[in-house]
């Protein structure tokens, strides 16, 4: 579920804030997409229940102790400046906020708005026969590790044997892609194509958030997923390097993760895609899907019994720096780093 606040203020209109509690240590090794990813992920909340215009953003951030004084400054002002670039793409303007000291450099914040009652999407009505769509591919949280097991010699060894380097880079890429990209078109869609419902998908997985909305509907419905949408190389990660991340199972965490949305029919959910695609809109590369049905049921969100998942997606038209395998994790690492210094040049 969306973890935000509604308030009702005066005349139908509703103050709306997420939590004072949405930030996370380190998701990229950039600091810059860290910053983005930040503030995506706040957004998120409200973009859930409609609210795509928001007004105010309160930064909360942690500055590194541990870090080398020179390190930190360049790390702090480079998130900082990620989550500043995001917040005027999202058409919102940071106005305070918190700073604390931390051993990990730390970053997030709290976002608000108003709307009137008839923008806002609630949560809890489903009915039987609605489409489900999700606008964001899953498997981040794996892609986040893999980016530190590229430069952990134990741990690409084990990874390495069902992925090849190539593959790893570019599904690390397409998921810091998805992370930074804001839920904010698809947010102003959920009127327009009569969404009855519709949560971010973050910590909890695909599967848990689909619960979690299943628990608050009116209606007695079950929300059945039958296609996930996972990004290519990284269901074989699931278990096979330091823990059982249950992908497949669709509790894996996502970071900045997609919206599930429910919409009134299967036309109306592809026009939904359609529109989100458009060039006006997040364009042909924002790849979103048909991912379930809402059925009769009993509050609850299943797997299909033979859900489809759908591991091969395209990936970034950037091409791959590489392709062969490197021996070694400090020639992994140097690679990561040549690449992130590109993109970090390219945007100055």
């Amino acid at each position: 579920m969306a973890l935000c606040c509604l308030f009702f203020v005066y005349c139908s209109r509703h103050l709306i804030s997420t939590t004072a509690k949405d930030f996370f240590s380190p998701i990229s090794l950039d600091p810059y997409k860290q910053g983005r990813i930040a503030c995506a992920n706040t957004l998120s909340d409200l973009y859930a229940i409609g609210a795509h215009r928001v007004d105010t953003m309160l930064m909360i951030l942690s500055v590194s102790t541990k870090m080398e004084d020179e390190h930190r400054d360049i790390v702090t002002k480079t998130m900082i400046r990620g989550f500043n670039d995001a917040c005027a793409l999202a058409g919102c303007r940071v106005t305070g906020g918190q700073t604390v000291f931390n051993p990990w450099p730390v970053l997030g914040g709290c976002a608000s708005t108003t709307l009137v009652e008839h923008e806002i999407i609630r949560a809890d009505g489903l009915v039987s026969g609605d489409v489900l769509v999700l606008t964001k591919p899953l498997g981040s949280q794996i892609a986040a590790n893999l980016a530190l097991w590229l430069g952990d010699e134990a741990k690409w060894r084990k990874a390495s044997a069902m992925i090849d380097l190539d593959t790893a880079l570019r599904a690390v890429q397409k998921a810091e892609e998805a992370m930074m990209r804001l839920n904010l078109h698809a947010s102003a869609l959920l009127g327009r194509f009569g969404a009855h419902g519709a949560t971010d998908v973050t910590g909890f997985g695909l599967l848990g958030h689909a619960q979690n909305l299943a628990q608050v509907q009116k209606q007695a419905v079950t929300l059945e997923i039958r296609k996930m949408p996972i990004i290519r190389g990284l269901l074989a990660l699931e278990s096979c390097v330091d823990a059982n991340y249950q992908l497949s199972k669709g509790f894996s965490a996502e970071n900045s993760g997609g919206l599930l949305v429910a919409l009134p029919s299967r036309p109306s959910a592809q026009d939904f895609i359609s529109a989100l695609q458009s060039p006006e809109f997040d364009g042909p590369e924002a790849e979103a899907w048909i991912v379930g049905e809402v059925v009769p049921g009993d509050r609850t969100a299943r797997l299909a019994e033979h859900c489809q998942v759908m591991a091969k997606l395209k990936t970034s038209n950037a091409p791959a720096q590489v392709v062969a395998m490197f021996r070694t994790a400090e020639e992994r690492g140097r690679l990561w780093e040549q690449r992130m210094k590109q993109e970090q040049t390219a945007r100055l």
